[in-house]
Protein backbone atom coordinates (compact mmCIF):
# COMPACT_ATOMS: atom_id res chain seq x y z
CA UNK A 1 0.00 0.00 0.00
CA UNK A 2 2.76 2.44 0.79
CA UNK A 3 1.04 4.23 3.69
CA UNK A 4 2.77 4.69 7.07
CA UNK A 5 2.33 1.77 9.48
CA UNK A 6 0.93 3.95 12.30
CA UNK A 7 -2.28 5.87 11.82
CA UNK A 8 -1.52 9.56 11.18
CA UNK A 9 -2.73 12.24 13.56
CA UNK A 10 -3.45 14.61 10.66
CA UNK A 11 -4.88 14.05 7.19
CA UNK A 12 -4.96 16.34 4.19
CA UNK A 13 -8.27 17.94 3.27
CA UNK A 14 -9.10 18.30 -0.43
CA UNK A 15 -11.70 19.53 -2.87
CA UNK A 16 -11.83 18.14 -6.41
CA UNK A 17 -10.09 20.11 -9.11
CA UNK A 18 -12.95 21.95 -10.91
CA UNK A 19 -12.14 20.23 -14.22
CA UNK A 20 -11.62 16.75 -12.75
CA UNK A 21 -13.63 13.58 -13.08
CA UNK A 22 -14.19 13.70 -9.31
CA UNK A 23 -15.94 17.06 -9.55
CA UNK A 24 -18.56 15.38 -11.72
CA UNK A 25 -18.82 12.05 -9.87
CA UNK A 26 -18.86 13.06 -6.20
CA UNK A 27 -21.80 14.74 -4.52
CA UNK A 28 -21.24 18.50 -4.37
CA UNK A 29 -20.03 19.42 -0.90
CA UNK A 30 -18.43 16.04 -0.21
CA UNK A 31 -15.65 16.18 2.35
CA UNK A 32 -12.49 14.53 1.00
CA UNK A 33 -9.53 13.50 3.16
CA UNK A 34 -6.43 11.63 2.14
CA UNK A 35 -2.73 10.95 2.06
CA UNK A 36 -0.21 10.81 -0.77
CA UNK A 37 1.12 7.38 -1.72
CA UNK A 38 4.72 6.67 -2.77
CA UNK A 39 3.41 5.92 -6.28
CA UNK A 40 2.35 9.58 -6.65
CA UNK A 41 -1.35 8.77 -6.31
CA UNK A 42 -3.42 10.04 -3.39
CA UNK A 43 -5.56 7.68 -1.32
CA UNK A 44 -8.81 9.45 -0.48
CA UNK A 45 -11.88 8.74 1.59
CA UNK A 46 -14.90 10.95 1.08
CA UNK A 47 -18.33 11.57 2.53
CA UNK A 48 -21.12 13.31 0.65
CA UNK A 49 -24.10 12.28 2.78
CA UNK A 50 -26.08 11.22 -0.26
CA UNK A 51 -28.46 9.27 1.99
CA UNK A 52 -29.32 12.34 4.08
CA UNK A 53 -28.10 11.19 7.50
CA UNK A 54 -28.97 13.80 10.13
CA UNK A 55 -25.55 13.51 11.79
CA UNK A 56 -23.72 14.41 8.54
CA UNK A 57 -25.49 17.58 7.45
CA UNK A 58 -22.50 19.89 8.07
CA UNK A 59 -19.26 19.82 6.07
CA UNK A 60 -17.18 19.45 9.24
CA UNK A 61 -19.22 16.36 10.26
CA UNK A 62 -18.66 14.81 6.83
CA UNK A 63 -14.92 15.50 7.10
CA UNK A 64 -14.73 13.80 10.51
CA UNK A 65 -16.64 10.79 9.13
CA UNK A 66 -14.30 10.45 6.14
CA UNK A 67 -11.22 10.78 8.39
CA UNK A 68 -12.58 8.18 10.82
CA UNK A 69 -13.03 5.72 7.98
CA UNK A 70 -9.48 6.28 6.75
CA UNK A 71 -7.86 5.62 10.14
CA UNK A 72 -10.19 2.75 11.13
CA UNK A 73 -8.09 -0.44 11.25
CA UNK A 74 -5.25 1.56 9.68
CA UNK A 75 -3.67 1.16 7.14
CA UNK A 76 -6.43 -1.07 5.74
CA UNK A 77 -9.17 1.45 6.47
CA UNK A 78 -12.90 0.99 6.75
CA UNK A 79 -14.42 -1.12 3.98
CA UNK A 80 -16.40 1.38 1.92
CA UNK A 81 -17.07 2.36 -1.66
CA UNK A 82 -16.20 5.93 -0.66
CA UNK A 83 -12.47 5.27 -1.04
CA UNK A 84 -10.27 5.67 -4.08
CA UNK A 85 -6.67 6.14 -5.20
CA UNK A 86 -6.56 9.11 -7.58
CA UNK A 87 -4.00 11.12 -9.48
CA UNK A 88 -2.84 14.36 -7.86
CA UNK A 89 -4.38 16.43 -10.68
CA UNK A 90 -7.84 15.31 -9.57
CA UNK A 91 -7.56 17.24 -6.29
CA UNK A 92 -6.70 20.59 -4.76
CA UNK A 93 -5.37 20.49 -1.20
CA UNK A 94 -7.22 23.04 0.92
CA UNK A 95 -6.13 22.21 4.48
CA UNK A 96 -5.87 19.52 7.11
CA UNK A 97 -7.99 17.71 9.69
CA UNK A 98 -6.73 16.60 13.10
CA UNK A 99 -8.01 13.04 13.42
CA UNK A 100 -8.30 12.98 17.23
CA UNK A 101 -10.17 16.26 17.62
CA UNK A 102 -11.82 16.77 14.22
CA UNK A 103 -10.30 20.25 14.05
CA UNK A 104 -10.19 21.59 10.50
CA UNK A 105 -7.49 23.99 9.37
CA UNK A 106 -8.44 25.41 5.97
CA UNK A 107 -5.79 27.34 4.07
CA UNK A 108 -7.90 28.37 1.08
CA UNK A 109 -10.15 31.39 0.65
CA UNK A 110 -13.93 31.24 0.74
CA UNK A 111 -13.95 32.31 -2.92
CA UNK A 112 -11.83 29.27 -3.85
CA UNK A 113 -14.15 26.92 -1.94
CA UNK A 114 -17.60 28.36 -2.73
CA UNK A 115 -17.99 26.41 -6.00
CA UNK A 116 -17.82 23.16 -3.98
CA UNK A 117 -18.88 24.01 -0.42
CA UNK A 118 -22.24 25.72 0.12
CA UNK A 119 -22.10 29.29 1.56
CA UNK A 120 -23.97 28.20 4.71
CA UNK A 121 -21.31 25.54 5.25
CA UNK A 122 -18.58 28.15 4.77
CA UNK A 123 -20.17 30.30 7.48
CA UNK A 124 -20.14 27.25 9.78
CA UNK A 125 -16.39 26.99 9.04
CA UNK A 126 -16.01 30.65 10.14
CA UNK A 127 -15.65 32.08 6.63
CA UNK A 128 -17.39 35.26 5.67
CA UNK A 129 -19.81 35.14 2.76
CA UNK A 130 -17.73 34.97 -0.45
CA UNK A 131 -18.03 38.00 -2.73
CA UNK A 132 -19.71 37.39 -6.05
Amino acid sequence: MGLPVAAPARLNLYVPHPESRLSLELARGSAIVGLPLPSGAIRIYYEGNVIGATNLTRYRERAVQAASRMVHNYPTGYPTRAREDVGPRELVEVGTIEVGTGTLEINSSAGDLAWWIDPTELRDLDFAEPSR
